[in-house]
């Protein structure tokens, strides 16, 4: 192996490095945005929960309000009543509408009744739904920030890689440079061994006179290009 390929195979080595790191963080930014789109699952399912609750809410107050104003309309009918200063056709009216809002209000104060029954029911459940999603997101923003914190810690290492990368490059002859950096947009390995006659990168076999120059010189593989070398 000639000393040109041994630099340029540190360099490939030290690629190597800063595509891992890549690698990791990529993983990392996969698992936090499965996380962030999983808080914001639960937490749209139980704001679609709260909200029914209180549209319940909502209902059991227009409920009890309807019964109320029924109420208080029967007792002034029923004081008109009472009064008589009214024509007998209007009395008779009267009457008539008193009986109908009595058995209206009958009606009404049942649905008011279950509707309230209803709310007591599902607070304690809504308050227990809110208490459990606010302490698993608790542990879930735990878990986002420690990958925060190791997304943090892999850029600032593929930083210094890639400092270290800039004097590492400028020892490798250019053209060669030149070659390697058009394989790495090519391979993620534009650097492969030859075992038993094979090419590791494409795993053909390569010719003879290629498996005798690879000892003394720079060649490639006639197949797919990459750079070869032996141990």
């Amino acid at each position: 192996m000639t000393h040109e390929l041994e630099v340029l195979l540190e360099l490939n080595r030290h690629d190597a490095a800063i595509r891992e790191q890549a690698l990791k963080i990529e993983g990392l930014q996969r698992r936090r945005t499965t996380l962030v789109e999983a808080i914001a699952r639960e937490h749209a399912e139980f704001l679609a929960q709260k909200r029914q609750f209180e549209e319940l809410q909502r209902q059991s107050r227009e409920k009890s309000r309807e019964v109320d104003d029924l109420d208080a309309q029967i007792r002034a009918d029923t004081e008109k009543l009472r009064t008589g200063l009214l024509s007998y056709k209007e009395m008779d009216a009267l009457r008539v509408r008193v009986e109908h809002s009595r058995a209206r209000i009958d009606q009404l104060e049942d649905e008011a009744i279950a509707l309230i029954n209803k709310v007591e029911e599902q607070a304690p459940q809504i308050k227990k739904a809110e208490e459990d999603f606010l302490k698993w997101k608790s542990k879930i923003d735990q878990e986002i920030a420690q990958i925060d914190y190791e997304i943090a810690v892999h850029t600032r290492e593929i930083e210094r890689l890639q400092q270290e990368r800039v004097q590492r490059a400028a020892a490798v002859e250019p053209q060669l440079l030149r070659q390697y950096e058009e394989l790495r947009t090519r391979y993620e390995d534009p650097i492969a061994l030859v075992h038993g006659g094979v090419c590791a990168g494409c795993n053909l076999r390569v010719s003879e006179i290629t498996m005798e120059r690879v000892r003394t010189e720079i060649v490639t593989c006639e197949n797919c290009s990459r750079l070869l070398y032996v141990k």
